[in-house]
């Protein structure tokens, strides 16, 4: 199987808006497919949509799996798609066996020529809030797909936030780190100004890729956030000390 022609790689922890971003460079038509192909919670049920897992429940060998993928996250003019959220890029290093140092060149062996998209949140309670509310319903995007009733009831939990504020904070520096360690500039974006006007942003990308831009580009679900979760951050920052941010 030839290479991909470019491979389009967003790096991201969760909650930052990094399923929007991948639903509208799919819309575009000429940017991949992009999804998190790689997290290991999914790999099973992917191979078995593909058709290609040996047994019931497993997984393919990782050359296998790794050009159905391909073939899964690349649109019409070849472009490959992929998310690597930060816990999966350890992982996925050791499989396609990426040394320190060297897992730029290797990630161009094995998917193309690549280019980075970091997109991150600012706010960081904000996002461990919603982190908080979407592990404990389940509902993690509002796309016309979600379960028909939430899987439990998101009570405050200041402990929860924590962990989860350190984890995204974990997961960035080790972004920030690996792009370092690899010689890597990449392309970025907040979530603050990119949920603002994610359309913008994603021609932005695309002229910043040389690929067209001009389709129309249909925002496919709605910002989660509501009164509940603006009152949690807000108690949370008292109860921490925190500022609160600007209204």
């Amino acid at each position: 199987m030839s290479l991909p022609p470019l491979t389009i790689v967003i790096c991201a922890t969760p909650r930052t808006g990094s399923t929007l971003l991948c639903a509208l460079l799919e819309a575009s038509g000429v940017a991949g497919r992009p999804e998190s192909w790689f997290r290991a919670e999914d790999r099973a049920d992917y191979a078995r949509d593909w058709g290609i897992a040996p047994a019931e429940g497993s997984t393919p060998d990782a050359e296998t799996y790794r050009a159905a993928a391909i073939r899964a996250g690349q649109s019409a003019n070849g472009i490959f798609g992929l998310r690597i959220q930060a816990a999966t890029l350890p992982s996925l290093m050791a499989e396609i066996g990426a040394a320190p140092g060297s897992a730029r060149a290797r990630f161009g062996e094995v998917f193309g020529p690549c280019r980075f998209l970091h997109i991150r949140r600012q706010d960081e309670v904000a996002q461990a809030v919603s982190r908080l509310k979407a592990e404990v319903s389940q509902i993690w995007h509002l796309d016309g797909h979600q379960p028909d009733r939430p899987a439990g009831h998101p009570e405050y939990d200041a402990a929860r936030i924590d962990a989860f504020i350190a984890e995204a904070a974990a997961g960035n520096r080790l972004w920030e780190e690996w792009f370092g360690r690899e010689h890597v500039t990449p392309l970025r974006l907040d979530y603050e100004s990119f949920s603002a006007d994610p359309q913008t942003h994603v021609r932005r990308i695309l002229r910043g890729l040389d690929l067209p831009d001009d389709m129309p580009l249909e925002v496919p679900n709605r910002r989660m956030a509501d009164a509940t979760s603006r009152d949690w951050a807000a108690r949370y920052r008292r109860a921490r000390g925190l500022p609160q941010p600007p209204c």
